[in-house]
This record gives structure tokens, sequence and C-alpha cells, in this order.
């Protein structure tokens, strides 16, 4: 499916000797944080994983509308993931995407977290990635289901998702999440709070 669990994965063993907790929090989450994606997930070593750290966003993304989990995907690695409630409440009241998952035995979907508990369940199973992590994520459905068709292959451009249809949006999203992600990564580095994180984006993206 247009997400990639292992390369994601792969992505922070290759970044692990450089990047903080927070840091990897933004690197990965900045979309998530700032708003303008609904989700983000990314892993990390269990013996690297900073309770301390993750209560501290926990706390403070909450005051902003926007929720964060974590558990143990294996007994090495960490799942954190990242999300925006009201935005995949929007995103499982659409009747399209309500099939789809009906068709992978999705069935409660006024209840967000029941969806997403399925979803890491069946991560942590190795049955069979979910590829419909990628609607939570916030791909489009369509690509979402021609991943699965093509078996990934066949994609007219590869940016956050593999794209099938619309290769413009996927274009922009990429460059707007890279510009927020760097943009955030400077203010994290300047020493800014994670509220002042937000709080400046949303007046750079309001301008």
């Amino acid at each position: 499916m247009p997400f990639d669990s292992v390369r994601v994965e792969r992505l922070y063993f290759l970044q692990e000797k450089y990047m903080t907790f927070n840091q990897m929090m933004i690197h990965f989450c900045s979309p998530a944080i700032c708003k303008i994606k609904p989700a983000n997930i990314f892993f990390i070593k269990a013996k690297d994983f900073s309770v301390t750290l993750f209560d501290e966003w926990k706390e403070n993304l909450l005051k902003h509308g926007i929720k964060i989990i974590c558990g143990n995907l294996s007994e090495k690695t960490v799942y954190v993931f990242v999300y925006n409630p009201e935005w995949e409440r929007k995103i499982l009241s659409n009747k399209i995407i309500q099939t789809y998952l009906s068709s992978k035995n999705y069935s409660d979907f006024k209840n967000i977290n029941s969806v997403i508990n399925k979803i890491i369940n069946r991560m942590k199973n190795k049955t069979g990635f979910p590829h419909e992590i990628g609607i939570i994520l916030g791909y489009p459905i369509e690509d979402v289901i021609c991943f699965e068709k093509n078996q990934g292959k066949n994609c007219k451009y590869c940016g956050c998702w593999k794209s099938y249809t619309d290769v413009e949006k996927a274009r922009q999203s990429l460059c707007d999440y890279k510009n927020c992600q760097i943009l955030c990564m400077k203010w994290l580095n300047e020493g800014y709070t994670i509220s002042q994180i937000i709080c400046e984006y949303k007046k750079i993206s309001a301008a």
C-alpha cells in the first residue's frame, strides 16, 4: 500500500545516531502536528523510546486538538502514532471509505480508537500489512486501492505515497510536508517549545 512501514523503520535506523526523540517527532510527524495531514506514524527502537518525552508531547499536543499514542509493535520496536481526531472523523464518515473498510471487516466508524487499534493489531500480527492505514494517514482512497491491486507497482509518482491518480496533488503534498518539516525542525533546534512551533507554523500558513 502507499505506506511502507519497512521503509519508515529503515529511515529511523539511518537517523538514530543523529536524532533525538524530539527531533524524530518533528522529522516524522510535523505535518500531523501542524494539522496539514491527518496523521503520521513512525517506529523507534524500544531502548531509545522516552516515556517522559512522550508524555510531554502528549500533554502539549492535546492542548491543540492533536492526539498521540504509542505501543510495542514488537519486543524491540515501539510505534508512535500522531493523529487529528476531528480530521479522522471526517475521513471515516466518507461512504466510499466506509465501504472499503467494511470489506476489510471494519464496522464501528464512529469510534476512531477502535479503527486505529484494529489497524495496529493487524500490524502486530504480521499476517499481511494493513493497507488501510493509508486511509488514516490521509492518502487518497483511489491510490490505496490501486496500490493493492498493482501490488505496489506501476505508480505514476512516488512521494509520500505511491500515486496512481492525481500526481499533481501528490507532488504538492510532498512539497508542503517537506517545507513543514524543515521549518519545524529549524524552530525546534532554536529552542522553540512544542506549542510555539505549532503557533508559529499556523501564523505562516495563514499569511
